[in-house]
C-alpha cells in the first residue's frame, strides 16, 4: 500500500534524492528552498511511502504553485528547471503521484501541472479528467567524462584545443572557487544576460543557493587582464557537474574566455571524480546547442508533460525569455528591474 503524504523533512528528501540515480541537482531540497523563497512562491512536496516498507521513501514529487499574472495558474516541477520531476522506484508509484499532482492541482486552483521529466513516465491507466500533452522542445546535452585529462584533451579535437589555447595566450586565467566569487559571477551573468535581451535573475537567488547548497555549487571565472569575462556557476551531485548558467561577455569574444571556461569545466569534473558532464537544456537547432556538441555533448530526452483542465492548453514553448528591447537598457537598470520579470517566466 503506497501513502502520498506532503512533506517537509530535508534530510529523509535528501537521502532518497541522492541514492536515486535518476536524479538532479534540481530535485534537491535547497535549490527548491532557494526558488520558493528568492521568488515567495509556495512549494509542495509529494512524498511516497510504501507500509509494507515500514513507510520507506519509495517516490518524490516537488511541485511550486505559479500564478503568473494574466497567465493559467500552474503546478510546476519546478520553475527555473531542467528536469525536476517524478522521482520514483516503481512506475506504479509513478502513476500514484501524478494522480496526486493532479488532486492537489485541483485544490490550489491551478489550471495545469506540468511535470518536467529527464527519463520515462508512467501514466495512470485510469481514465483522467485532465488532457495530456508531451513537450519536447528543448533537449539536454551531456557527455561521459574519460578517467585522465589527458584523453578529455584529446577527445576534444583541434580546432577546440586552439581556442582553448588561444585563450591561455591572450591572458585568460580560470578561478575556482565558492560564494566569496558571486560577485564577480553575477557581473558576467547579468551583462550577458541583458545582451541576449533577457531579464536576469534576482541576485538572491544565487546568494540563497550559496546557503542552501553550498557541499554542491563552485563558481568558476575565467579572467582576462584580471577582469572577469567568463563565468559559471556549477553543481556536482551523483557523479555528475552540473552547469545550468554558463556566461561570457561579448567584447572579451576573440580572445575565447568562453572555452576556457568549459575546459575548466569539464576539466574540474573529471578531478572531482565525476564520472558525467551536464551542459544544460537548449533548443534542438539553436547556436548554443552546436557549441555544446564540439565539447562531445550528447542529445538526452527532456520531456515536460502538461496535464490540463478541460477546455485549457498550456504550450511552453510560447513562453519566452527574449524581448529584443531589453538589449537597450544599463547592465544596472537590468539588475534592477529584470528579477521583477524573470520571477514570472518558467524557463
Amino acid at each position: 500500500m503506497i501513502d502520498i503524504q506532503l512533506f517537509s523533512g530535508k534530510n529523509e528528501w535528501d537521502a532518497y534524492v541522492s541514492r536515486n540515480d535518476q536524479s538532479s541537482f534540481s530535485h534537491l531540497f535547497g535549490w527548491g528552498n532557494a526558488l520558493a523563497s528568492v521568488y515567495d512562491l509556495q512549494i509542495f512536496r509529494l512524498v511516497a511511502r510504501d507500509r509494507r516498507k515500514q513507510d520507506k521513501i519509495v517516490g518524490i514529487l516537488p511541485l511550486i504553485f505559479f500564478p503568473a499574472p494574466g497567465l493559467d495558474t500552474r503546478l510546476i516541477s519546478l520553475p527555473y528547471s531542467d528536469a525536476a520531476g517524478i522521482l520514483a522506484d516503481t512506475a506504479g508509484v509513478q502513476e500514484e503521484l501524478i494522480l496526486a499532482g493532479l488532486s492537489l492541482a485541483e485544490d490550489l486552483g491551478a489550471v495545469h501541472l506540468e511535470l518536467r521529466q529527464s527519463g520515462d513516465l508512467a501514466i495512470p491507466k485510469t481514465s483522467l479528467t485532465a488532457t495530456h500533452t508531451l513537450n519536447t522542445f528543448k533537449v539536454g546535452l551531456s557527455r561521459n567524462l574519460p578517467d585522465a585529462e589527458e584523453t578529455l584533451w584529446q577527445e576534444i579535437g583541434t580546432k577546440v584545443r586552439n581556442q582553448v589555447r588561444k585563450a591561455k595566450k591572450s591572458g585568460g586565467q580560470l578561478i575556482i572557487g565558492g560564494p566569496e566569487l558571486l560577485c564577480q559571477f553575477y557581473a558576467v551573468f547579468s551583462e550577458n544576460m541583458r545582451d541576449l535581451g533577457s531579464p536576469v535573475h534576482d541576485r538572491m537567488l544565487f546568494e540563497q543557493m550559496a546557503h542552501h547548497l553550498q557541499e554542491q555549487i563552485q563558481i568558476l571565472i575565467v579572467t582576462i587582464g584580471g577582469i572577469p569575462a567568463a563565468a559559471t556557476m556549477v553543481f556536482s551531485h551523483n557523479a555528475t557537474l552540473f552547469n545550468p548558467w554558463a556566461s561570457s561577455l561579448r567584447r572579451y569574444r576573440p580572445e575565447c574566455p568562453n572555452m576556457l571556461l568549459y575546459w575548466g569545466m569539464l576539466s574540474h569534473g573529471l578531478k572531482k571524480g565525476c564520472r558525467r558532464f551536464d551542459f544544460g537544456r537548449s533548443s534542438p537547432h539553436a547556436s548554443t546547442c552546436r557549441f555544446k556538441y564540439q565539447w562531445g555533448a550528447e542529445l538526452q530526452p527532456l520531456t515536460w508533460h502538461v496535464f490540463s483542465q478541460a477546455h485549457h492548453r498550456w504550450a511552453p514553448e510560447c513562453e519566452t525569455l527574449v524581448d529584443m528591447k531589453w538589449k537597450r537598457k544599463t547592465v544596472e537598470a537590468s539588475q534592477k528591474l529584470g528579477p521583477s520579470i524573470r520571477r514570472w517566466i518558467s524557463l
